[in-house]
């Protein structure tokens, strides 16, 4: 579990006046991780961020690809802990509003929809199940970081179990495809959990070239530049700069950088990954495969860079939910 110090935020003093804040939580339940914020919102200080948990309950482990793929009951019990946990603190800390995204192991489990209508009563909070387009908005509108923000770079959003490829144009999409495949799904497929020879790496292409057609489609999207969101690229780019996630404008990630990061990965086992993932230690099974989907991604799509940032869905509940009024 990673944290920000947390702030009461309930006011927001300016060199004008003191303007009163709305308190707004955010929880985006994922395939591996669940990430929640506490936000202020409002007034003419636009969204800041006040405290930030990430949780690895992997909910979403073995669900990719199996007809009859159910949540299991252990990882219930994982979410519904987490969960507690997180709306009693926003509770605590003035949130008026609690929003609650449930994105892929939901839309794949069986029983997903039983879990979540189980889920809601236990921790008395309406939890949405996103569909693969409004998780690719939220995740768009997050990156741009802003309501009226006509953001003109193609968003990839690398989760667990999928990968979302968004573009927008104010309130236009002009792009959205998603390809069932993520850093856990990866994981599981060729069981990288561990350290990897590099003799290997061309049975991972020939996997990956069956997205090859739909990657040639999204390429010319590219030339506008990319913004990289999700937890892989915010591991990388925190690795590379611990200042990450405080910079407002995100930071890039070079096509040496991946290059270098999936040697790092392949030649490391389980225990130096986690060591040098430090606050993200959970994430070391899944980064492997996470980081070679991105050196397929750069490799289809022709990137030199792209921009990673620490914002995400979640940001983008708050903001469409500000929008909607």
């Amino acid at each position: 579990m990673a944290k920000t110090p947390a702030g009461d935020g309930r006011v927001f003093c300016t060199d004008e006046a003191v303007v009163v804040l709305m308190i707004i939580a955010a929880i985006d339940i994922g395939t591996n991780t669940v990430l929640y914020s506490l936000f202020s919102a409002g007034g003419k200080t636009g969204l800041k961020e006040l405290h930030f948990e990430r949780h690895t309950p992997r909910i979403g482990t073995r669900l990719a690809g199996g007809k009859r793929s159910r949540i299991s009951e252990e990882s219930y019990l994982r979410l519904r802990r987490i969960l507690k946990k997180n709306i009693a603190h926003a509770r605590k800390n003035g949130a008026q509003y609690i929003l609650i995204a449930a994105t892929n192991p939901f839309r794949l489990a069986t029983n997903g929809r039983a879990v979540r209508k189980r889920l809601q009563s236990d921790v008395q909070c309406p939890i949405e199940i996103v569909s693969p387009a409004r998780e690719a908005y939220l995740s768009h509108l997050g990156a741009a970081g802003r309501l009226d923000s006509d953001l003109p770079a193609l968003v990839i959003d690398l989760g667990g179990g999928s990968t979302e490829f968004i573009v927008y144009r104010g309130e236009r999409r002009l792009l959205f495809h998603s390809l069932p495949e993520g850093a856990v799904s990866l994981t599981e497929r060729f069981d990288s959990g561990k350290r990897i020879d590099f003799a290997s790496f061309p049975i991972y292409e020939k996997y990956l070239a069956r997205y090859d057609r739909k990657l040639k489609g999204i390429k010319p999207y590219a030339s506008a530049g990319v913004v990289l969101v999700g937890g892989t690229s915010s591991a990388l780019a925190l690795l590379k700069d611990g200042r990450f996630v405080n910079l407002p404008k995100g930071l890039s990630l070079t096509r040496d950088n991946i290059d270098r990061f999936t040697m790092l990965w392949a030649d490391a086992s389980l225990t130096e990954r986690r060591r040098l993932l430090d606050t993200d230690r959970q994430r070391a099974e899944v980064i492997f495969a996470g980081t070679f989907w991105l050196k397929y991604l750069y490799k289809m799509l022709g990137l030199k860079k792209a921009t990673a940032t620490p914002r995400g869905l979640r940001h983008g509940l708050v903001l469409d939910f500000l929008k909607r009024g």
